[in-house]
């Protein structure tokens, strides 16, 4: 498992490996000075921006490193951060997602002695510093709602009922809802089943405390198993969840490891690996080998998006419908399968 590295990397290797690139900078003259502005939220998100800082924590074990991370509040933060970077001489600024887009096209446009790499989101045209990394998610989260809509009609048969926290609604958090929708769609069609969904965009990533209210008003309207994927806004979401006593699928990262006080109530999580783009990236980089120019796509294919494993509800969900799951995913691989998304 990758995961659990997370809490021992930032709780020990953060202090350490800022010691030994201190004490490197003299004697290694190859070492990148690289910088990673996270997109909205912090280090200790449980999720995407932690996921990300653990890929560069691991590339800096064995490439010689200088790394820095800039935590952002707002969209006006990210651009302040990136400009922070520039200012240093940093010879890598790593972004994240949507919020970061353009400000890191900017920036990469007028800065072509820096590399720069933007990870969940990409442009038809890219300068050749640039290099973008996106996450065929929708592969990964329709198999998803076809288990949240096989465990609700567990939990309720006569009205099985799933929902979904969604973070803004922007196009990478709409490729989650609309192929987990489409999943449920799928499992109603393959059973003759008649399962709903309801979901609500929240209006931020990190509030915590808006997304348990969006999840309890959905499970007061039925929803037997609540997909949460806005970030700390979808773990707000999956304490509420917990705390019902219903059915949470996490994102990101698996985060039965990350959020463990909520893991017996997760049936899975839907990953993207953005750790191991990072690690690749600059492993690329350290190699002479950028990818500037040109965009990455990880998917189900290469292992760059997946579901995590069930954990707790391994022995409660049929071999009959694990089995389901793994053709789901066989079909969207060949393409037999849609997921719903473009």
């Amino acid at each position: 498992m990758k995961t659990p590295r997370i809490s021992w990397l930032l709780a020990i290797c953060i202090p350490l490996f800022f010691f030994s690139a201190c004490t490197k900078k003299s004697t290694t003259p190859a070492t990148l000075k690289v910088g990673l502005v996270t997109g909205i939220g912090n280090l200790t998100d449980k999720g995407f921006n932690q996921l990300a800082y653990e890929g560069l924590l691991t590339a800096a074990m064995s490439i010689p490193m200088e790394i820095e991370a800039k935590e952002s509040s707002s969209a006006e933060a990210i651009t302040q951060n990136i400009a922070y970077f520039k200012a240093k001489g940093v010879d890598v600024i790593i972004t994240l997602g949507y919020d970061a887009a353009q400000s890191t096209l900017d920036a990469a446009t007028a800065n072509p002695s820096i590399k720069f790499i933007l990870l969940d989101y990409n442009f038809a045209s890219l300068p050749a510093n640039m290099t973008c990394g996106i996450y065929q998610v929708d592969e990964a989260s329709f198999p998803c709602g076809f288990l949240a809509a096989y465990w609700a009609g567990v939990k309720k048969p006569d009205n099985p009922a799933v929902g979904y926290v969604a973070g803004p609604d922007i196009p990478t958090i709409r490729q989650f809802t609309t192929s987990f929708t489409a999943g449920v769609a799928y499992y109603n069609s393959k059973y003759g089943k008649n399962a709903t969904v309801s979901g609500a965009f929240a209006t931020s990533f990190i509030d915590t405390i808006q997304g348990g209210r969006i999840a309890d008003s959905l499970i007061s309207k039925g929803a037997e198993v609540i997909f949460a994927c806005a970030g700390k806004t979808g773990n707000g979401a999956l304490y509420k969840t917990r705390d019902a006593g219903k059915a949470g699928i996490g994102v990101d990262t698996d985060q039965h490891e990350t959020i463990p006080q909520v893991g017996s109530s997760l049936i899975t999580s839907c990953m993207k690996h953005l750790d191991e783009s990072i690690i690749s990236e600059m492993t690329a980089i350290s190699q002479g080998k950028f990818h500037g120019g040109q965009t990455t796509t990880s998917n189900l294919l290469n292992n760059g998006v997946d579901l995590a494993p069930y954990h707790e509800f391994d022995t409660l969900l049929p071999d009959s419908i694990k089995q389901a799951v793994i053709t789901i995913k066989q079909g969207i691989i060949s393409g037999a399968i849609k997921t719903g998304w473009q």
